[in-house]
């Protein structure tokens, strides 16, 4: 299914460092021609940024249109229009342009790589279930031997008001064309939970003038599962560097042990805690960048907090320090998905998710100008991170790498023994599909899990069992 369609003109693709002026470069060639242009950027606020560089040019994005007319609409309406102006958007707007009005357009997109998603749905209503399997989806196909997980594709015939309304809320779904699912969902009566890993048919716009800009590009999952779609191009008038990036880095470490989870993170807010409250001596008094997962309850006291995505802002280039405390790690689900769905391998899914965004978070500072000679200061979690950066690495021992401490329990050999209370079969198969559905053990994914209708018959000293299996998965978990 994937690929399948012939390939009659290839992607043209320009690879080049952060801050080596691709977008500037872009914009030369828009204002120095008579063609028609699109130009698609990952966010409103950078787009706003490159519209100044431009002569002839609109941007459409949430802030230009009027409150009772949606992106989409006044973007069809610009393109059906015939003006010559050159068009800025975002990714997600461009997507939903029907392919048919990007003829005769060339199109570049800027520093856009991520093309796909993953998402759980909890919904265990068998009714819910068929809706999505029988009509959201079609041309299903297995993908392994024990038909783990199925193949899709978004079925483009939806009619209905009902069915339509439940595609907009599906909106993984409803953005993205092809998928892989945990067949399991659709099998078994007691899964609730729906792994959707979605990706976008490139295949569909193969005879449309597109360009795609991005750093360390052959290392995106988008290029590693499509190679035979993209041909190498240059861009004149690129910068260079005076001084290799690695060269330019000290980065320091908290853990030689643990690799950055969100798991890891919930089961060690105490240790968390300790790497915050460093920072927050250490940088006293200091300006600089950091960032976290939306989820994360700490913050440092001081500095500036960005997003871990930010790409393509110059405005933070004066700062010698940063520090990143985020994890985007994708969950084993996702990873396993994304290998049957590219064929590469898990460290590959784990390069093009977390440590390309790492690097672009770290060339938001004075490492981004190629002129400078000076040498910006990193913190990040972990070894491999720090590794992923430069060799110039340097470990910071708070005890993170310390040994957990084990539950304290009653004294070996006494003899005041309970009869502990055990799971019936039923409901242990419960929590072992649940584990095997969610092999990151994400605190808040157990805590849906319980609250689920399917778990709406347990006992108090049930509860307490789950309790115990969940915290003894996790144990387990962190010693390995």
């Amino acid at each position: 299914m994937i690929n399948s369609t012939p390939i009659y003109n290839k992607f043209k693709y320009v690879s080049a460092e952060c801050g080596s002026g691709k977008t500037t470069a872009i914009c030369n060639i828009i204002n120095n021609s008579t063609e028609k242009f699109i130009l698609v950027q990952n966010t409103q606020e950078l787009i706003k940024q490159t519209a100044k560089q431009l002569n002839n040019c609109e941007y459409i994005i949430t802030d230009t249109v009027q409150k009772d007319e949606s992106v989409i609409s006044s973007v069809i309406n610009f393109l059906s229009s015939g003006s010559n102006k050159t068009l800025l958007i975002t990714d997600k707007t461009f997507f939903k342009i029907p392919r048919e009005l990007l003829s005769n357009w060339n199109i570049y997109i800027d520093d856009v790589t991520n093309f796909h998603s993953f998402q759980n749905i909890n919904e265990g209503s068998s009714e819910i279930k068929n809706v999505i399997r029988n009509v959201l989806i079609h041309k299903v196909q297995s993908l392994d031997d024990r038909n783990m997980y199925i193949a899709a594709e978004r079925n483009p015939e939806v009619q209905g008001d009902v069915v339509k309304n439940i595609l907009n809320q599906l909106s993984v779904l409803n953005d993205n064309d092809l998928f892989i699912m945990n067949n399991e969902y659709f099998t078994d009566t007691e899964k609730e939970q729906l792994n959707i890993t979605a990706w976008k048919d490139l295949n569909k716009y193969k005879d449309v003038s597109i360009t795609f800009l991005g750093a360390n590009f052959e290392n995106s999952l988008i290029y590693k599962g499509n190679k035979e779609l993209f041909e190498s191009t240059e861009l004149e008038g690129l910068l260079t560097r005076k001084t290799a990036l690695k060269d330019r880095l000290k980065v320091y470490y908290f853990s030689k042990n643990h690799k950055l989870s969100r798991t890891w993170k919930t089961n060690n807010p105490d240790k968390v805690q300790k790497i915050y409250e460093f920072l927050d001596v250490r940088l006293d008094g200091q300006d600089f960048y950091w960032t976290k997962n939306k989820s994360d309850s700490q913050s440092l006291k001081n500095g500036t907090e960005i997003s871990p995505d930010a790409r393509g802002f110059n405005k933070y280039q004066h700062l010698m320090t940063c520090v990143w405390l985020a994890c985007m790690r994708p969950s084993e689900t996702e990873a396993k998905q994304c290998e049957l769905f590219f064929r590469i391998d898990g460290e590959a899914i784990h390069v093009a998710r977390e440590y390309e965004s790492l690097h672009q978070f770290v060339l938001r500072g004075i490492s981004r100008n190629f002129d400078s000679t000076e040498t910006q200061t990193v913190y990040v979690f972990d070894e491999w991170q720090a590794r992923s950066l430069t060799d110039n690495i340097e470990y910071i021992d708070l005890g993170i790498d310390d040994d957990e401490q084990g539950q304290r329990g009653r004294p070996q050999g006494s003899m005041n023994k309970e009869k502990r209370f055990t799971l019936d079969d039923t409901k242990a198969k419960r929590f072992r599909r649940w584990k095997g559905s969610n092999p990151e053990l994400e605190l808040e994914a157990f805590r849906a899990f319980l609250a689920s209708a399917t778990n709406a018959d347990l006992s108090t000293e049930e509860i307490k069992a789950m309790w115990d299996k969940y915290e003894n998965e996790v144990q387990k978990t962190s010693k390995n």
